[in-house]
């Protein structure tokens, strides 16, 4: 299987982990004031990523800036799951050649004002970013079900690079354990 399709499995199915993993509660609340946004509605905003490129119409312009605020998976665990599962299979489904099939990314970039913005790109770059992202949002919910109580896996919402650093100084700490043995 082509490595970032792979890669974006890997971080979805860590996602799918951590949700199964909540309580409803915990999935819904929004524990003010250090967090504005529940765990589903960051969901529902990886979700929107996702749903972006997929709903491309053949993958010629990805628009970014479609939001499906106040859905029941904002509220309801279910349905995020649900989602993530859709996403889940379509990836398993994805022919690697459309990696490489250009598009047109549309998103906003001003807070100031309504200003949207084109660029090109890749669907595989594309995918790359949803990754990245949901690792992102991933740390914040994994920080949020933490403040809720929930027992957490410091594996959550680690970056690539940050994962191979932190093998790499394992491996240097093993090295040094087993000569000093």
């Amino acid at each position: 299987m082509n490595k970032i399709i792979n890669g974006s499995i890997e971080s979805l199915e860590q996602m799918i982990d951590f949700i199964k993993g909540l309580t409803d509660e915990a999935y819904q609340t929004a524990p003010k004031p250090l967090f504005d946004s529940s765990i589903g509605q960051h969901l529902r905003h990886i979700l929107d990523v996702y749903m972006a490129i997929i709903k491309s119409e053949k993958f010629e312009v990805v628009n970014y800036d479609i939001r499906r605020r106040g859905l029941a998976l904002e509220s309801v665990r279910i349905e995020g799951l649900a989602e993530l599962n859709i996403i889940h299979n379509w990836l398993l489904d994805l022919d690697e050649t459309s990696l490489s099939l250009p598009t047109t990314v549309q998103t906003e970039v001003s807070v100031c004002s309504e200003q949207a913005a084109q660029m090109s790109s890749s669907i595989g770059r594309e995918l790359c970013f949803a990754s990245s992202h949901l690792t992102h949002h991933l740390a914040i919910m994994a920080a949020i079900a933490k403040f809720l109580g929930h027992k957490v896996s410091d594996e959550l919402g680690v970056a690539p690079t940050t994962a191979t650093f932190l093998r790499s100084q394992q491996k240097q700490s093993d090295s040094s354990t087993s000569a000093t043995s």
